[in-house]
C-alpha cells in the first residue's frame, strides 16, 4: 500500500472533499432547476456553475497536494526508519554473540522491529537468548496488550509480531484468539501459536500442546490453512497430530488437514491412526487418509483389507487414492485387486492402478504385462500397455542422465 500512516487525517480529508462535492452538485442542480421554471435569470445559474467548478478544482488540488506531500514525507520517514533499524540490528547481533549489552527498555519502535526481525531468523540457544531479552524488555507484554485493540489492523500486526517473537508467555493470549469470530484473526492466531510451540522448550510445553490441539480440533478454517498451521509446528507436529487423530469428534476439514500434514511430514508412527480414517463417512476424509498412506509408503497390516475395499468405493477420487496406496501392500490379493481395477470406468483410476502394479516389484510388473496382453477390458489393456511404454522410454533417459553426471 502507498499509505502506511495517517489513516485518520486522510479519511477526514476524503470525507470533507466528498461532502463539498455533494453540496456543490446539489447547489448547481437547485440553481438550474429554478432557472428552468423561470425563477432566476440565466446569468445567475452560470455564476453558480463557475463557482461550483472553482470549488471542485480547489478540493481536488487540496487532495492531490496532500497525497504528494504525504509521499514526500513518508519516503523521508522510511529512509530514516530503515537507517535506525539497521543500526539497532547491529546492536542486537553484537549482543546475541556476547560482544555487547542488550538494548535496555523502553525500546524504540525501530529497536523492537530489529529485534523481532532477528528473532525470526535465529533458532537454538541464540534464538532463545534473544527471546528472553525481548521478553525482559517488555516486547511480549506490549504485543499482548495490543491484542485487545478493536482496530483489526492493530490486532493483526500484534499477532504477526508475536508469531515472529515466539514468546511462550504470550501463548495463552494467542490461543484464546483461535475462537475469534473473524477468520483472518483465527488464522493469524493459529500461525502465531504454532510458531511459538515449534521453538518452545520443555517447561509447560506439554500443557500448551494439549490446549492448542483442543482449540485446533474445533477450528473453523479451510483445510489448507489448518494443514499449513500443522506444518509450522515442526517438531511439535507429531504430538499435536496424535492428539487430533485421537479426538472423538473431529470436523471433516480439520481431519483432512491433519491427514495431509501427517503425510507431508512423514509421520510413519501415526500410520495406523491414518488408516482408521479410510472408512470415514466423508469421502474427502477417506481420500485424504489413503493419500497420506501413499505418502508414508506404508500400509499397516490391519488396514490392508480397508485399502483393497476402497478400490471399489463409489467415489472416483477415493478409488484413485486407494489405487496409489495399494502399491505398498505386500500381498497377492492386492495384485489381484489392482489387476481388476485396471478395468475401472475412470481413466485416473486405471492409470493409478497400472502405475501401482508397475511399482510393486516383479510380480506387479508381470501382472501388468499380462494385463496388456489378455485383460478382458480393452481400456485396461491399452492403459497397461501405455504405462509399460512410458516406463520403457524413461529408462534410457535415466541411464543417459547418469552417464552425463558421471
Amino acid at each position: 500500500m502507498w499509505r502506511r500512516y495517517g489513516d485518520v487525517p486522510y479519511t477526514l480529508l476524503v470525507f470533507a472533499v466528498f461532502s463539498v462535492e455533494v453540496l456543490t452538485l446539489a447547489l448547481v442542480t437547485w440553481s438550474f432547476s429554478r432557472h428552468l421554471f423561470g425563477f432566476v435569470p440565466y446569468m445567475e445559474g452560470q455564476r453558480v456553475l463557475v463557482g461550483a467548478v472553482a470549488v471542485t478544482a480547489a478540493a481536488l488540488v487540496m487532495l492531490a497536494g496532500y497525497i504528494l506531500a504525504y509521499h514526500a514525507m513518508s519516503l523521508s520517514r522510511d529512509r530514516r526508519s530503515r537507517a535506525r533499524v539497521k543500526m539497532w540490528s547491529e546492536r542486537w547481533i553484537l549482543a546475541v554473540f556476547g560482544e555487547g549489552p542488550f538494548p535496555k527498555p523502553p525500546l524504540a519502535a525501530e529497536a523492537q522491529e530489529a529485534g523481532l526481525a532477528l528473532r525470526e531468523l535465529l533458532g537454538g540457544k541464540r534464538g532463545r537468548k534473544l527471546a528472553a531479552s525481548l521478553e525482559s524488555a517488555g516486547v511480549g507484554e506490549s504485543l499482548v496488550r495490543r491484542l485487545g485493540s478493536r482496530r483489526r489492523t492493530v490486532l493483526l500486526e500484534a499477532l504477526e509480531g508475536l508469531a515472529r517473537a515466539r514468546l511462550p508467555s504470550a501463548f495463552g493470549a494467542v490461543n484464546r484468539l483461535l475462537h475469534h469470530p473473524k477468520p483472518v484473526v483465527r488464522l493469524m492466531a493459529a500461525r502465531a501459536a504454532a510458531r511459538t510451540l515449534a521453538t518452545w522448550g520443555e517447561p509447560g510445553r506439554d500443557d500448551a500442546i494439549i490446549a492448542f490441539a483442543e482449540s485446533l480440533a474445533v477450528l473453523n478454517l479451510p483445510a489448507g490453512a489448518v494443514t499449513e498451521v500443522l506444518i509450522l509446528l515442526r517438531n511439535a507436529g507429531p504430538a499435536v497430530a496424535a492428539r487430533l487423530m485421537a479426538h472423538s469428534n473431529l470436523s471433516p476439514p480439520v481431519a483432512r488437514a491433519c491427514l495431509d500434514a501427517i503425510g507431508r511430514l512423514g509421520l510413519v508412527q501415526l500410520a495406523y491412526e491414518v488408516a482408521s480414517h479410510a472408512t470415514h463417512p466423508d469421502p474427502e476424509v477417506r481420500a485424504a487418509a489413503l493419500r497420506a498412506l501413499a505418502r508414508l509408503r506404508r500400509v499397516p497390516q490391519r488396514a490392508r483389507d480397508v485399502v483393497i475395499i476402497a478400490l471399489a468405493d463409489d467415489t472416483e477420487f477415493v478409488r484413485v487414492q486407494a489405487a496409489r496406496a495399494a502399491a505398498f501392500i505386500q500381498a497377492e490379493n492386492a495384485l489381484a485387486a489392482l489387476y481388476q481395477s485396471l478395468g475401472d470406468r475412470s481413466w485416473w483410476v486405471r492409470r493409478a492402478s497400472a502405475e501401482s502394479l508397475l511399482g510393486s516389484g516383479g510380480w506387479g510388473a508381470e501382472a501388468l504385462k499380462k494385463a496388456a496382453r489378455s485383460h478382458p477390458d480393452r481400456f485396461a489393456r491399452e492403459m497397461a500397455a501405455q504405462v509399460l511404454i512410458d516406463a520403457h522410454n524413461q529408462e534410457p533417459m535415466e541411464r543417459s542422465s547418469a552417464t552425463v553426471t558421471a
